[in-house]
């Protein structure tokens, strides 16, 4: 008697589809979305809880297929008279994937920040009115993107925020994370958060120990921002943090982590400000490449001293993984050149993306405010649908490939760094080559060619060897 069995999708899980990636389940209570190829996906599709699979007409691979999506959770075998809920069903997007937004839903702030690259401070982004909102939120929808990251300006002084919020999950989208400078995440805030059975994580700003009240140009900020930490300590919201060095902070690196370490927070980004917007004004305060780079040398040793608090980047210098225990760099993509042909310029533009409060969709978040910004397509002029499908400056960013920029900068073909670097960053790229998006990133250049790299692996070296 032949083995005769029937699977179907466990009830998080939902079969989508996108253009160029036809083939796809995505979790319903979250963001992954898994890509697979044809034949697999003609084993996947009968999951449905009503086709017989006869097991001992498959071949080992095929098999193995099966088990493998059992053991991840994708499938379960279905019980009697089993089938798909709606939700679950094939739906297939006429636009080219993306999984999630970072979505500016205001341009104003209640704080005055003294490097705001959008000038929220002076509100230079308006903000969008509700009808706005929703046909915004409408094009998301209709283009599958299923993760909704709500920044600004600061997005909770909007009157309706919590009715977006339930707009959005009424529409089957989450809300991964929130982007706040912690004024008014109060206890009554995560109640409402609770009432929605809903943990976005929280993405703060904290400027340095001590220095923090006077970039933030508000009284009390600090003491704000780590109440608002300690509240989602208490109540279980994960959250991380990004610091952003001037002149007079650069040492404070230190006792920041540990403060936030000591708080629960989970990752620290920290990083240079960039002389736009408000920045602009500042000069007296710059820290220059090079003294950013000294001041993370200094750090380093600390960091391990100190048992690797928190997992941390430092601007591409430096990045260590604390749960995977891996140490890297961004600056240090490493591509085998083989491989430029297929390499893209930037990953995460193919899975995300960002829209400005005036409905400009961009690759990324700081090109706002700077004269590149312009040239890209607007969603409330022209639909989401037709920008994603498009000869758009965005869509030229989403399929650049290392190549492209190869072609572009013959100088770059002959340099002996040019399987690590790849081009470098392309919103630091624009920063410095306003109108070129395909422009060498200066300040990953000399990463490389001031010796920086060397000077950091040797720190390592050192380090690894004391231990």
């Amino acid at each position: 008697m032949k083995d005769i069995r029937r699977y179907i999708l466990t009830p998080y899980y939902s079969l989508r589809g996108w253009k160029l990636l036809p083939y796809a389940v995505q979790h319903l209570y979250g963001t992954k979305t898994e890509f697979f190829r044809e034949h697999e996906w003609e084993l996947f599709k009968v999951c449905d809880g009503q086709t017989d699979i006869c097991w001992d007409d498959l071949s080992e691979d095929d098999r193995s297929y099966y088990e493998h999506w059992l053991k991840g959770g994708f499938i379960r075998p279905a019980g009697e008279g089993e089938r798909l809920m709606p939700l679950q069903e094939y739906r297939y997007y006429n636009v080219r994937f993306k999984e999630s937004v970072q979505w500016s839903i205001t341009g104003k702030c209640n704080y005055k920040c003294r490097h705001c690259f959008m000038s929220a401070p002076h509100a230079a982004q308006g903000e969008p009115t509700w009808d706005q909102l929703m046909q915004m939120l409408g094009s998301f929808e209709r283009c599958g993107i299923k993760g909704i990251n709500l920044t600004g300006g600061e997005p909770m002084i909007r009157k309706d925020f919590w009715p977006l919020v339930d707009e959005i999950l009424k529409r089957g989208m989450m809300i991964p994370n929130l982007y706040s400078n912690g004024y008014l995440i109060t206890d009554s805030f995560l109640v409402e958060l609770d009432k929605r059975h809903i943990q976005p994580v929280f993405q703060f700003s904290f400027d340095g120990v001590g220095y923090h009240d006077w970039m933030r140009g508000i009284d009390g900020a600090e003491k704000s921002v780590i109440d608002a930490m300690k509240r989602c300590r208490e109540r279980g919201y994960r959250f991380g943090a990004s610091m952003v060095l001037f002149k007079e902070s650069k040492g404070s690196i230190r006792d920041s982590v540990n403060l936030l370490a000591s708080l629960g927070c989970s990752y620290l980004k920290v990083g240079n400000a960039s002389p736009q917007g408000e920045w602009k004004d500042q000069p007296e305060h710059y820290l220059t490449q090079e003294e950013t780079y000294e001041a993370f040398l200094e750090y380093i040793p600390h960091y391990f001293e100190d048992g690797k608090p928190l997992t941390i980047g430092l601007e591409g210098f430096f990045n260590y993984d604390i749960q995977r225990g891996k140490c890297g760099a961004l600056n240090e993509r490493g591509i085998d050149e083989s491989k430029f042909g297929k390499a893209l310029m930037c990953g995460h533009v193919r899975r995300e993306m960002y829209v400005s409060p005036k409905g400009n969709v961009l690759s990324c978040m700081s090109m706002v405010g700077g004269p590149i910004e312009e040239q890209f397509p607007n969603m409330l002029e022209t639909p989401l649908e037709e920008i994603l499908d498009s000869d758009s400056l965005y869509m030229d960013i989403v399929n650049y490939r290392v190549s492209d920029f190869m072609e572009h900068n013959p100088e770059c073909k002959t340099c002996e760094y040019r399987s690590l670097c790849c081009g470098g960053c392309r919103a630091i790229a624009v920063r410095d080559h306003p109108t070129d998006y395909l422009a060498k990133d200066e300040l990953t250049c000399r990463y490389f060619k001031d010796g920086w790299k060397e000077k950091k692996d040797e720190l390592l070296r050192t380090i690894n060897q004391s231990v």
